[in-house]
């Protein structure tokens, strides 16, 4: 290790630079320089630190401390014990920054971990405070603990993908025109479910593991197939996240350092954060997750990335969803309280009036998608607001959502923009939102990016009689504006708010199953549905991992004790629609939950859905839950219930669900054919995009009238290009029907040449003019060339 030191003129002159660009005040463009220099930055031996924190202007002094690991390490331990070498010193403060360049501090890369830092604001009291890096590159052991010195450009100077962006630049008709266009189709995943191992190492060879199947002409598993036919993935945020207060303490000092050089012992733990993603704070944006990594090296993001814009036979773009909108109550304890705005019902507002935020969350944007991403999702658009004195409203920050559109790439030498998708679903939460929200406000103003569509959107009920035809509104928008909307019917939030419907308050559709697991499953892996979503209406068609694979999903998360009963609480009808008495005697399932005493299914049911009631009888009051969970007669399976043991009821929840919805664990249920089929849709909308656009003069989409029990939908449509011409007959619920498409009304008059493109698993026909019975969830498209 080399020696570790303050360079002082180099770090009196970064500071000269910072007092300049403050002098006169943070304005725009001050403030987005100060946002590019912010975290730590690594200049062959030297690196450079900056930080920005209000209370650096009362500090009587501000000190650096860094800690180097004296040998290397495993990070994949659970638990574990090392030395570091600690180092300390006073830096220069300029108003509310302080700066210095350090010489000989390690900087981590693919191999290593670098040097761990942190500061420290000393007042005149005697008293002090510890501030983190918002901005760093790598934060292996979560936003309570020192970030690391991370060489990101080292990294990212050997990328493998080179190749795929000069082609991308090719592509491009001008330097000013450089925005990457939409993908065809999109699956939406989500890291720490999507493989056994939740990490992006894992996902990242799970796809070699595929393409080198393809190369060799290998059979692949429908598991396999469920991940194929995309040319684009959509990760659900891979930030780092809020942490459980009393279990998730990843870095703990044993000792404390007396003077530069000392050694100490630090333990650590693996990080073990179960969340969706969008439980942030902002706080380190820039640097990912620790839990959903293998090596705690940021690079397995790099690796992931490569392989998909490498995959065999066609690259695979990467969409990015970033939260910027709204921070959990969390981001207190690790930002300035100026950060944030007040608080809302997620949590924190983002103080977006302020030039130095505002440039700091776009700066979190660029390094992070300067990984390589080819597009952004941007979570929650609707809640970038700011309060207007003027007219005592929240006002939409439309003006920061189009800065976020304009934030340029630079990935390997190419300058681009990237595609970009926005979640708006305003007025929401207004009461009238499902009614009001038009879907299109964003891509009115900006014109290039997509939404989300109001079938994705919404709290879709597909496994509800009339649904259909409930939607149709719904769906015949689809048909004149889906051209700039993200389709399709299953995502991380439609499936949640379907598991959390009491069914003994629905009319459930047993049709499409004899179980509400089966109805569940098959409401959101539904062939007919993907043969109409992607196979012939408009849009760019998203898919989700565990709706493919007959997987589970649930709300989880083991952050927060707060709320933590209420969540679990609120899943209490999952234990209806996604367990059966088959998945809950299978050993490897719901043992946390099994130690507490929970013998049976229906012990579990009932008692959850207790808890649930009280909840809400008692306004969320866990000690009253507590007693009056003791009160019932009979008791439940497990009894004697505390606040305490409520909270280990939740963890154990969250814990168990977590494992039941990997994909992984459910694999071997996936239905072959249905796996072959909806790879197979697929692969006809990646040969067929025009279909992405909207409708045009000759098109036309209806369903059967009168319904007489039964929604079967009927549609045509030509491309203008070549000529292709396609017919569509689905029934989306109801009693099997005979159809027969010559009388159905559809605009076709010469049945020669038409021929079966697609259909549905157990449906035969090989004219398009001969009658056919279908039965629900049963499709069939038909397709003539010219």
């Amino acid at each position: 290790m080399s020696a570790i030191s303050l360079n002082r003129p180099e770090t009196e002159a970064f500071a000269k630079e910072i007092h300049q660009k403050i002098t006169y005040g943070l304005k725009k463009s001050a403030a987005r320089y100060l946002a590019g220099r912010l975290g730590a930055h690594v200049h062959g031996t030297l690196s450079e630190f900056l930080i920005w924190h209000p209370k650096i202007k009362e500090a009587e002094s501000v000190h650096i401390h860094l800690f180097t690991p004296l040998l290397p390490f495993n990070f994949d331990k659970p638990e574990q014990h090392i030395s570091v070498a600690c180092h300390s010193f006073e830096i220069i403060a300029k108003g509310e920054f302080a700066c210095a360049v350090i010489e000989g501090a390690t900087a981590g890369d693919r191999d290593r971990f670098g040097t761990f830092y942190e500061y420290s604001i000393r007042f005149s009291d005697g008293s002090s405070i510890i501030v983190r890096d918002p901005m760093a590159w790598s934060m292996p052991y979560g936003i309570y603990s020192p970030a690391e010195l991370y060489d990101v450009e080292k990294v990212r100077s050997t990328r493998k993908d080179a190749e795929y962006f000069k082609r991308i630049q090719q592509s491009f008709e001008s330097p000013d025109d450089n925005r990457i266009g939409p993908s065809v189709n999109l699956l939406e995943v989500h890291t720490s479910t999507a493989t056994k191992y939740g990490t992006l190492q894992s996902l990242s060879n799970r796809y070699k593991q595929i393409g080198n199947k393809l190369k060799s002409e290998g059979k692949l598993s429908p598991d396999e197939q469920n991940l194929l036919g995309f040319d684009a993935i959509e990760l659900m945020p891979v930030d780092p996240l809020i942490e459980h207060p009393k279990n998730h303490n990843f870095w703990n000092a044993i000792q404390t350092p007396k003077n530069n050089g000392a050694e100490i012992t630090i333990h650590l733990t693996k990080p073990s954060i179960i969340n969706w993603g969008y439980d942030i704070v902002l706080f380190g944006s820039a640097a990912l997750n620790p839990s959903i990594l293998t090596t705690g090296r940021p690079h397995e993001l790099l690796e992931l990335i490569e392989t998909l814009h490498n995959f065999p036979g066609q690259p695979i773009k990467v969409i990015l969803d970033v939260v910027y909108g709204h921070a959990d109550n969390q981001g207190l304890n690790v930002m300035p309280e100026e950060f944030f705005a007040g608080h809302n019902m997620y949590g924190l507002n983002i103080r977006f009036r302020s030039p130095l935020v505002r440039a700091m969350i776009l700066e979190m944007q660029r390094r992070k998608i300067d990984w390589g991403f080819d597009g952004v999702r941007v979570d929650g658009a609707q809640d970038f607001k700011y309060y207007d004195e003027s007219s005592d409203q929240l006002i939409h920050d439309d003006d920061f959502l189009k800065e976020m559109s304009e934030v340029e790439q630079n990935v390997a030498g190419v300058r681009y923009k990237p595609w970009m998708i926005f979640e708006d679903g305003r007025p929401w939460p207004r009461d009238d939102w499902e009614l009001a929200s038009t879907y299109r406000e964003i891509t009115a103003q900006q014109g290039h990016p997509h939404q989300w569509a109001p079938m994705i959107f919404a709290y879709n009920t597909p496994y509800n009689y009339t649904y259909w035809v409930s939607k149709w509104w719904r769906l015949k928008e689809l048909l004149k504006f889906g051209e700039k909307w993200i389709s399709g019917y299953a995502n991380h939030d439609t499936m949640r708010r379907g598991t959390q419907a009491d069914p003994s308050a629905i009319n459930v559709n047993f049709q499409l199953g004899n179980s509400l697991k089966m109805v569940m499953d098959n409401a959101y892996n539904n062939t007919a549905t993907t043969l109409l979503m992607n196979g012939f209406l408009p849009g760019v068609p998203m898919d989700f991992v565990q709706a493919l694979g007959n997987t589970p999903w649930s709300f989880i998360r083991n952050t927060d004790t707060t709320y933590a009963i209420k969540v679990a609480a609120e899943e209490a009808h999952f234990t209806e629609w996604q367990i059966t008495g088959v998945e809950f005697r299978n050993a490897r399932f719901f043992k946390k939950l099994k130690d507490l005493g929970f013998r049976s299914l229906e012990g579990l049911r009932r008692f959850s859905k207790g808890l649930l009631y009280l909840v809400k009888a008692t306004e969320y009051k866990p000690g009253n839950i507590a007693e009056l969970l003791n009160s019932f007669d009979p008791p439940f399976e497990v009894t004697n219930w505390d606040t305490d043991k409520l909270n280990r009821y939740a963890l154990a929840w969250a814990e168990d669900l977590h494992f039941y919805c990997n994909a992984d664990m459910h694999a071997d249920t996936i239905e072959p054919r249905k796996a072959a089929f909806n790879l197979a849709v697929r692969e006809f909308r990646l040969r067929n995009s025009w279909l992405h656009s909207n409708f045009g003069a000759s098109d036309c989409f209806f369903y059967r009238e009168p319904v007489d029990g039964t929604v079967i939908f009927f549609g045509y449509r030509k491309d203008s290009i070549s000529g292709k011409e396609l017919v569509i007959a689905a029934n989306m619920e109801g009693q099997p029907r005979q159809i027969h498409i010559p009388k159905s009304g559809l605009p076709v008059t010469n049945f020669d040449d038409w021929s079966v493109e697609l259909s549905t698993p157990s449906l035969k026909l090989k004219k398009i003019d001969e009658p056919i019975k279908l039965s629900i969830t049963q499709g069939i498209l038909f397709q003539r060339q010219q």
